[in-house]
């Protein structure tokens, strides 16, 4: 420990010196006026200085402070070493920035003992310093990180301006990040998607998933995708990158051109409720899917929730930090407050709920991340543009025998070579959709011969699929035929499908279909998003045609 002495007498820093050496303080220095001991403690910078009062070029009040103002933040024990024993003196050493004295002449068991406690002082200062000094680096290298993270947020986690006007959200992240996500496209046929997302846990671990999830949503959007497609890419995606204890429940969303069919997908989320222009709920859209980054792919479920609504409905999605926040006494939100809220004024802003919600929750601080998002249905033809289909007519077959049914969907596949074609991914969400249904159809009620009726008992949907797993592992003959042929001239697309079954009475069958009941073959849903449908022969063939 290194200490300074500075004492005008002789005499008085050789007993000094000589004391501390003999207590195990080797490393002493002297200094014989107030000017030297400035000088010498900036060369030297002690760790203890023992300082006196009454010296001739300058005082020790007038020392100490300037000792003290050539120091850094560690402490610096001064004691002084004063012949003055009046209070006013005594008090004055302290308020010079003195940290004790001893008086002349000193007790050398007293002054090694103060010296000793000071000492120690010291030691803790510094450590706290040290400690301090590591928390600036940190805190400076974490600001640092969190910029750059906002900057690639900011670049990398983006949303298409022009359906602002479309969409009415809100988010409130709980820390620094976010970990709720929302995210909105244009399709290429004048549609829109959107994307409520909820990761686990909140703040930047949360928030990082957003980066793979953005960059694919965009991608998927801008070729048409239907909402199961996305779901799937995301589960890939996420099931390879998040560790074992996160996931990612998410509602995807995707509105037709006419703005009032809905496709819906909602893996984990709260129910996603539909109202009408009065503020009443007319549908419930809830969870019927893990969340993602869960289930390997062949264990995800493919059934899409889909809904014809009316101008003017609303559909209105949030995060379950929403309904989840309590207020002081530790009420919960609950869903039920939102619907009443809506009740009470149909067209209540998002920025009014979350009003609504501070004041229930009394400015408590949310302990997860808020998200809401608002739609109204409504014409999105503003957002049509003209696709640039390249002027090659081409016909595609695909014919499938037993074996090759067994093998798997081959959904995708059809879809993604047409949909390489210049142009053609404008259809892609419709084209999935209408193939998905005329192949199933054509397997299960053609090829399969199930009846659609057992879906109606309590326990009929896992009956139905239990017949269909038994059927298709026993079946050794069949054919299913799939023809797509584009003519340029006429900008039109025809889907022949044709399967090896009796057929059906497709006339009655036409008769009694409706969008709500949409088990069978599903011929009202087809209808919907083609141009035209036609069946042929016994009803084993069905022809439908897209207006492109």
């Amino acid at each position: 420990m290194r200490i300074l002495i500075v004492d005008d007498d002789s005499l008085n820093r050789f007993l000094l010196v000589h004391m501390l050496e003999q207590n195990g303080y080797p490393d002493c220095y002297e200094a014989e006026s107030g000017h030297e001991a400035l000088s010498l403690a900036k060369r030297i910078q002690p760790e203890l200085v023992l300082l006196d009062v009454m010296m001739e070029d300058m005082s020790g009040f007038e020392v100490a402070p300037l000792l003290k103002a050539q120091t850094d933040e560690i402490y610096l024990p001064i004691i002084f070493i004063t012949a003055l024993d009046d209070e006013d003196s005594l008090v004055r050493c302290l308020d010079v920035g003195g940290d004790d004295f001893v008086a002349k002449p000193f007790n050398k068991t007293i002054l090694a003992a103060k010296i000793s406690a000071h000492a120690r002082t010291r030691e803790l200062s510094k450590k706290s310093y040290e400690q301090n000094q590591q928390l600036i680096f940190y805190r400076n290298a974490v600001e640092r990180e969190h910029k750059i993270v906002e900057h690639i947020f900011g670049n990398a986690v983006t949303n298409d301006n022009k359906l602002l006007p479309y969409l009415d959200f809100k988010l409130l992240p709980a820390t620094d990040f976010n970990g709720d996500l929302l995210l909105f496209s244009a399709g290429p046929n004048g549609g829109l998607y959107y994307l409520v997302g909820d990761f686990t846990g909140h703040g930047l671990a949360a928030a990082i998933g957003a980066l793979p999830v953005s960059q694919a949503f965009h991608a998927m959007a801008s070729k048409g995708l239907s909402v199961f497609e996305m779901a799937a890419t995301l589960n890939e995606t996420l099931l390879k990158l998040l560790p074992g204890d996160m996931f990612f429940a998410a509602a995807l969303v995707h509105v037709s051109l006419c703005g009032t069919r809905l496709e819906i997908w909602n893996s984990g989320m709260p129910d996603l409720l539909l109202f009408n222009a009065e503020g009443d709920v007319i549908e419930r859209f809830s969870s019927q899917h893990m969340a993602l980054g869960i289930l390997d792919a062949d264990e995800m479920g493919k059934e899409i929730q889909r809904y014809q609504s009316t101008v003017g409905d609303r559909l209105l999605a949030f995060s379950d930090g929403v309904i989840e926040i309590m207020d002081p006494k530790q009420n919960m939100l609950s869903e039920k407050q939102i619907e009443h809220w809506v009740a009470a004024q149909a067209d209540v802003t998002v920025t009014e709920l979350f009003e609504r919600i501070t004041q229930f929750s009394q400015n408590t601080s949310p302990s997860d991340d808020l998200t809401c998002v608002s739609y109204t249905c409504q014409s999105l033809l503003a957002l049509e543009h003209q696709q640039t289909i390249a002027p090659i007519p081409f016909h595609l077959t695909f014919e499938l025998d037993a074996s090759a049914i067994k093998e798997g969907d081959p959904v995708q596949s059809v879809v993604n070579m047409v949909c390489s074609q210049t142009g053609m991914y404008a259809l892609h969400a419709r084209l999935f959709t209408v193939v998905s249904e005329l192949y199933n159809n054509a397997l299960d009620h053609g090829v399969l011969k199930l009846d659609s009726a057992l879906k109606h008992s309590p326990d009929g949907f896992e009956a139905y699929f239990d017949l269909r797993t038994q059927r298709l592992a026993q079946l050794s003959q069949a054919e299913i035929s799939m023809t797509l042929s584009f003519d340029p001239v006429k900008r039109s697309l025809i889907i022949l499908v044709r399967d090896s079954g009796p057929g059906f009475d497709y006339q009655l069958r036409l008769k009694q279909a409706s969008l709500e009941d949409c088990f069978g073959r599903g011929i009202q849903l087809v209808a919907e998003l083609t141009d035209s449908v036609q069946y042929l022969n016994a009803g084993n063939a069905v022809e439908v045609m897209f207006n492109v």
